[in-house]
């Protein structure tokens, strides 16, 4: 029953591999070759032909490190308990052991890394309860395999392997509750856990491939929404025409003034800070540019008053505009009196809208 149970294990096992590396992709997850710690539990399966004492639990504890695609080492410690079993009187069993392994990779691929790996090493075996122990060498070989992923930004691995265990004790070790050497199935499972940062695998890059550019205009035919553009033409990505930029016209918020005054209140000398930041970009594209100023009033006052009060809105603008930079060969000033309202001047409101200075370029 103990052999059935036994291959049964061990041909899962090996149904689990074979599943896995089946469904490995080989584009996935880049080779881990870093070094590791691996923490395992393990399960001893029962012996009572040789031991006299029931399945055992323990765990394992060791380090790795990859050698190669296919090969790495091992070196770890392991502890195990084995209950007694009243039915033959023999005591509770308790070892520590340790033991050196190598592993042959069959692929070493993040996802699914299926591996044989056989060990030498030791084991001290006490009595519970007793000063009786042994000491003896030990092998073991088997199947296993290897699983990683990432869980909250941190690499780890999941592990499992099956081994058969064979341990040289002497005839009557352990005070006759060991008759001699000792064949037993481990299964373990558990965590990796890998040492340093992940490497950074830099993308290869495909030179770039000729293509075909029939009007020779530097945008692949394949792209070229404009085919057959005249040599010589500036094209945009589409492989059309650049449009020429548009007129250098713009008008600017008017600036407005209390009644009977030509000075810049604190508001509106905001919005003629904005305007000459707004022409020293556009002199850049536009070297010509020029810029208007036009004078307003209301109807309140005489037409000649108001003539004058719109030329002296006008100049006030512009030599506003003069401190902030904008060359006064550019300005040309303009005044209308109250003959150009853009509000009725029935009313205080339309009035206030009537009290401006308008600015506009253009080339």
């Amino acid at each position: 029953m103990k052999t059935i149970v036994r291959a049964g294990l061990a041909a899962g096992l090996l149904s689990v591999i074979s599943v896995g590396h089946a469904q490995d992709d080989s584009s996935a997850w880049t080779t881990e070759m870093r070094p590791y710690i691996s923490e395992m539990y393990s399960y001893t399966f029962e012996n009572n032909d040789s031991q006299g004492v029931e399945a055992g639990h323990g765990g394992l504890l060791s380090v790795g490190k990859a050698l190669s695609e296919h090969w790495g080492l091992e070196l770890g410690g392991f502890y195990n308990e084995f209950p007694h079993d009243d039915s033959v009187g023999a005591r509770a069993q308790r070892e520590y052991g340790g033991k050196l392994d190598a592993l042959y990779f069959y692929s070493r691929n993040r996802k699914f890394s299926p591996y044989f790996a056989a060990a030498v090493g030791g084991t001290y075996a006490k009595l519970r309860g007793t000063s009786t122990n042994d000491s003896a060498p030990l092998v073991d070989a088997g199947l296993g395999f290897m699983k990683f992923f990432s869980l909250w930004g941190a690499d780890l691995g999941f592990r499992a392997d099956l081994r058969y265990r064979y341990t040289f004790f002497d005839d009557n070790a352990l005070g006759g509750q060991i008759d001699g050497p000792l064949g037993e199935v481990v299964a373990k499972v558990g965590l990796v856990i890998p040492l340093g940062s992940r490497p950074v695998v830099a993308d290869v890059v495909a030179p770039p491939s000729a293509c075909a550019d029939s009007d020779g205009d530097g945008v692949c035919d394949t792209a070229d929404l404009c085919p057959g553009t005249t040599g010589g033409t500036a094209v945009d990505a589409k492989g059309c025409p650049k449009q020429a930029p548009a007129a250098a016209s713009k008008k600017f918020e008017d600036v407005h003034f209390a009644f009977d005054k030509s000075d810049i209140a604190p508001a509106e000398a905001v919005k003629l800070d904005s305007a000459a930041t707004a022409i020293d970009g556009l002199t850049k594209t536009y070297p010509g540019l020029k810029v208007d100023v036009s004078g307003h009033t209301d109807w309140v006052g005489t037409d000649g008053y108001n003539q004058g009060l719109s030329e002296r809105r006008a100049n006030s603008v512009k030599s506003y505009l003069v401190r902030k930079g904008v060359s006064a060969s550019r300005i040309n000033t303009f005044a209308f009196g109250e003959s150009k309202p853009i509000a009725t001047n029935e009313t205080a409101e339309g009035r206030a809208m009537n009290r401006r200075a308008e600015v506009q370029t253009h080339e």
